[in-house]
């Protein structure tokens, strides 16, 4: 016989054990490789929806300066330091050029068609057409509109559709721009934005009203328009992350690069030397995405090694069978000449054959299964087919050298599972190496608290020895039980023996005397229980501490941002009338103001709520803990008016130079019942009359509170000391019960044309605030003290005291102040400065996924809705706990087959003590009872203390691992020992069964053959 059939025929001999293997390279290549990729694509993925759900300057980075005068150079040098800095790291970027508002008017120069002067904000945007919808007309740069505008001797512009509607402009109209030098444009058409939260827009309100603090528009020009205008023009570039290509290792240097690219920009001598500029928040969300990136790799190494090592100790199961199944033709084909290496290599030969197809299957089903359960992810083809490579080399590697082995010694004792001292000492000495790098590892983990370090530069790392802690933990128990197995099983050997039934004493005695035999089923067995376990407490408190930081993070179930909103100027729609009264399931929901303020010169945010409705819009914040100091700072936050009225009247008394002419508008101030400030207009007095009543008819809206009066000068120029007095507050006519008024009087001017009268009652001074505890350590604030505050938005600056301190401010964290809605907007009319508008919505729903959607389909204005599940960290960690599932899952699966192996050996190795026991009158039955003993208690007692083993572990790293998993989570957050049982048991569950039906088909053998007549050693 040839050689080739010689391997043929020994091949075909153990098809049985060579399936095994090949079980076991196709569970590990297909798991393996889908557990990799699903963890690089969970990265990838979680990085580009993060980038993706950014809104505003959250995702954005812009620079921006004086328009120089050489603006073709200026735009050239900044050209360059951006592509070199920004695109080779994965961003877009575009300039744009935009002025302050100018003086305009409605019309040609010299022949105004009425109406106030106004300010005109001109846009010069190349790009802009590609994220702005046409509404009417034409865009400015058409060869159509220019000719228009050329017959008119002006510029083309394409002007914000809510401008247009608010001045009153139509395509065709005139607007003259300008002072000394005035320039006249022609409106071609008008345009909205498709998005106005979309980061390119850099959250500007303009953008999504049409309006800002003194002017309108933008009215989109050609750069030639904004030569020499009378204002401030600045040229700015704006950068975004090119969101769908960007990879986690692009955006790191993104992230490392953006704090340069300013210094860069300056020692330009081409840009100019008049304020330099930047902002934006790309930087901190690429970070912040960057954080939960390294959650991921934090927890990856679990499932894989988890996996390996199962793997490892299943195939070396097998290995042994094999080697064992041919000992005695090893030995003969060795006295004939073979030599070890020519059967190693023939065994080799063997797991290739077998194990390529296997490989390649278990992949292509991974890749399948990954293309089904997670289609948008980002797939890495060579990661998978590098782990499969990984695992048949390791099959190859560990049945050959086991041949190899078995070749140099081919005549051993008694089934050949028994080892010798030497590898016994060398088991012993790896276990130990196993064991201290356990508890170096551990004490690591231990000393930062997490696997995750942070770095001198702040960057977040993964630390290599830490992040094996779990797993060389679970691995030094398992070796350890291991090596009791011995001593345990010699001690329930002696209880047996003290019985007199040969069940259990004969099974108690096969544990005891061949643990060697055992060792292998029952180590993957525990290893993979016990990764099971950690993975189930792990899963437990990662969902614990993922739900609480979700609240946190998005304050209400549904959270709705309204863009381009920052001050209370008039009426709001939006505080007056409930946005949302026609969307079913809302059960509550309140406004909420968040914003940044400056304390001294540090910046910090600011949240108001409605500290009475925080609870109900807003469940799982620990509301009560922020709200309660402050109830009484927002029941004084307004004197409210009678349910029902309809009129607020005011006497108004003039006092102003001969000859002044003009007329004093007359609005007041209301909150809502949610605290929302709104301004409502009560008629005009012409002050040539001295003055006169007026009536504020009332909004339809219930609990309307009244914070003050504003006067304001109309069509006065040149007024000078006009003296006012608000008299004489009634409402529906009928003087108020509670002696309401105003102080007064306020004085007008053109220099100051607006000037409000603070009520006599109600408000707080200093405003009680709440601050979060990092913050209130770090200006060394306690309850009481008192301190000072500017809001960015409207630049009121406020004197606050401390009613609380709190570990987290919800949507805002721990460097944070929160105040009552209704409150803060009181301290901010009665200190002068600008209102805050809330910017917000929290809103409260058993169905939020539902709400959301339909708030973004169906919406009337620029917003974005936000649920719980969006800011979840599962978009990231989803995948890793799903892998860590599948890891234990299949190493479960490799238990089994390990198993199945030691079955086979044991039908092999004791087919003798089968024909002894049968002569001495032991019948079938109770040699399959006795079998299946050995069997059940080995698994039995594997998957007790693996799952020992796996609380232990848990006990010292599950919580750990649950902090690390989501970023940014404080202190204060609790995450409890809970282990997630439902798939903890299925999986259990399904591996006994499993157990059960090998454990019966092996009894059912022993059976079989103790049964058949006349059986004699020989015939094995």
């Amino acid at each position: 016989m040839g050689a080739a059939q010689t391997a043929f025929a020994r091949a075909n001999a153990r098809l049985g054990v060579l399936a095994g293997i090949a079980a076991v390279v196709m569970l590990l290549a297909g798991l393996g490789a889908g557990v990799v990729d699903a963890l690089t694509g969970a990265a990838t993925g979680g990085l580009r929806a993060g980038l993706a759900a950014a809104t505003g300057t959250d995702g954005a980075a812009r620079w921006q300066i004086r328009l120089a005068a050489d603006p073709d150079a200026q735009a050239e040098a900044a050209r360059e330091v951006l592509d070199r800095m920004l695109v080779r790291n994965g961003a877009t970027w575009s300039r744009s050029v935009q002025t302050a508002p100018v003086a305009a008017t409605v019309g040609t120069a010299g022949a105004a068609q009425g109406g106030q002067p106004f300010g005109a904000v001109l846009l010069a945007d190349p790009t802009l057409r590609d994220r702005a919808d046409l509404v009417d007309g034409a865009w400015a740069d058409t060869p159509e509109s220019i000719g228009a505008a050329d017959a008119e001797g002006a510029r083309a512009t394409t002007l914000h559709a809510g401008a247009a509607a608010e001045l009153g402009l139509a395509t065709g109209d005139l607007v003259t721009v300008g002072g000394d030098d005035p320039r006249s444009l022609l409106v071609v058409g008008t345009w909205l934005p498709v998005d106005a939260n979309d980061p390119a827009w850099f959250g500007e309100p303009i953008v999504a009203t049409g309006a800002i603090e003194g002017g309108f528009g933008p009215f989109v020009v050609d750069e030639g328009a904004l030569t020499d205008v009378p204002a401030a023009v600045v040229a700015r570039w704006t950068a975004l992350p090119d969101t769908a290509a960007l990879t986690p290792d692009p955006a790191a240097a993104l992230a490392a690069t953006l704090p340069n690219v300013e210094p860069a920009l300056r020692d330009l001598p081409e840009l100019g030397s008049s304020g330099l500029g930047a902002s934006g928040d790309l930087g901190a969300t690429l970070t912040r995405l960057l954080a939960g990136i390294g959650a991921v790799r934090a927890v990856a190494p679990l499932p894989v090694l988890v996996l390996a090592f199962a793997g490892i100790a299943a195939l070396s199961r097998l290995a042994t069978l094999l080697g064992s199944a041919r000992r005695s033709e090893t030995t003969l084909l060795r006295a004939r000449g073979a030599s070890a290496v020519r059967l190693a290599g023939s065994t080799a030969l063997e797991v290739l054959v077998v194990g390529v197809p296997a490989a390649v299957t278990g992949v292509i089903a991974a890749e399948a299964v990954l293309a089904l359960t997670r289609p948008g992810d980002a797939r890495d083809q060579a990661i998978a087919w590098a782990v499969a490579s990984v695992a048949l080399i390791a099959a190859v590697a560990i049945v050959a050298g086991r041949a190899f082995i078995d070749a140099r010694r081919p005549v051993v004792r008694g089934s050949g599972d028994e080892v010798g001292r030497a590898p016994r000492a060398a088991v012993a000495g790896g276990a130990l190496l196993v064991a201290v790098a356990a508890a170096i590892a551990l004490w690591q983990f231990q000393l930062y608290g997490s696997p995750l370090v942070t770095s001198a530069s702040g960057r977040v790392d993964v630390d290599p020895v830490a992040v094996l802690a779990p797993v060389l933990v679970l691995l030094a128990l398992s070796l350890f039980a291991l090596g009791l197995t011995g001593p345990v099983g010699a001690v329930l050997e002696r209880l047996a023996a003290a019985r007199p039934a040969l069940v259990p004493a004969l099974p108690m005695r096969q544990l005891a005397r061949r643990a060697a035999l055992y060792a292998s089923a029952s180590f993957v067995t525990m290893l993979a229980v016990a990764g099971l376990t950690l993975t189930a407490a792990f899963a437990g408190a990662w969902q614990s501490i993922d739900h609480q930081m979700s609240a946190l993070t998005a304050g209400g179930e549904v959270r709705v941002a309204f863009a381009g909103r920052d001050l209370v100027r008039g009426p709001d729609p939006l505080a007056l009338a409930d946005p949302f009264a026609d969307v079913d399931g809302i059960t509550a929901d309140a406004p909420v103001f968040h914003g940044e303020v400056r304390l001294g010169s540090d910046p910090a945010t600011l949240v108001a709520a409605p500290v009475d409705e925080l609870a109900r819009v807003a469940p799982g914040i620990a509301a009560d803990a922020a709200a309660h100091p402050l109830a009484a700072s927002a029941a004084a936050a307004g004197v409210a008016l009678p349910e029902g009225a309809s009129t607020l009247g005011v006497d108004v008394t003039l006092q102003a130079p001969p000859g002044t002419g003009g007329r004093v508008a007359v609005s007041a101030w209301l909150l809502t019942e949610g605290g929302a400030a709104t301004r409502t207009p009560a008629g005009e007095v012409e002050i040539a009359a001295g003055g006169g009543p007026v009536e504020i008819e009332l909004p339809d809206a219930p609990g309307l509170r009244l914070i003050g009066l504003q006067a304001s000068l109309v069509d006065a120029p040149g007024t000078e000391g006009l003296r006012v007095e608000l008299n004489r507050l009634e409402v529906d006519g009928s003087g108020m019960a509670n002696g309401l008024a105003v102080d007064g009087p306020v004085l007008l001017s053109s220099a100051e044309p607006e000037a409000r009268a603070n009520l006599t009652a109600g408000g707080n001074d200093p405003l009680p605030v709440v601050l979060a505890g990092e913050l209130a350590a770090r200006i060394s604030a306690e309850v009481g003290d008192r301190f000072t505050f500017r809001i960015v938005t409207g630049g009121a600056e406020l004197d606050a005291v401390v009613a609380g301190t709190v570990p987290v401010v919800p949507t805002a964290g721990t460097n944070a102040v929160f105040a009552d809605l209704g409150a803060l907007s009181r301290a901010a009319f009665d200190e002068g400065g600008g209102v805050p508008a809330f910017g917000e919505r929290w809103l409260a729903t058993p169905d939020p996924d539902r709400v959301a959607r339909t708030l973004e389909t169906d919406r009337r204005s620029a917003l974005s809705a936000t649920t719980r599940a969006d800011v979840s960290s599962a978009t990231l960690i989803g995948p890793a706990v799903a892998a860590l599932w599948a890891g234990t899952a299949g190493a479960l699966a490799l238990a089994a087959i390990a198993l199945v192996a030691l079955a086979s050996a044991l039908g092999s190795a004791r087919f003798g003590e089968v024909v002894v026991l049968r002569a001495l009158g032991v019948p079938p039955r109770t040699q399959s009872r006795s079998r299946a003993a050995e069997l059940t208690v080995t698994i039995g007692t594997a998957i007790v203390i693996g799952s020992a083993i796996g609380v232990v572990t848990a006990l010292v790293t599950a919580r750990e691992l649950a902090y690390a998993a989501v970023a940014g989570t404080p202190a204060s957050v609790q995450a409890p020992f809970a282990i997630a049982w439902v798939p903890w048991l299925i999986a259990v569950i399904v591996f006994v069964l499993l157990a059960g039906a090998v454990i019966a088909l092996a009894a059912r053998s022993v059976r079989r053959l103790a049964a058949r007549p006349g059986l004699r050693q020989e015939e094995r």
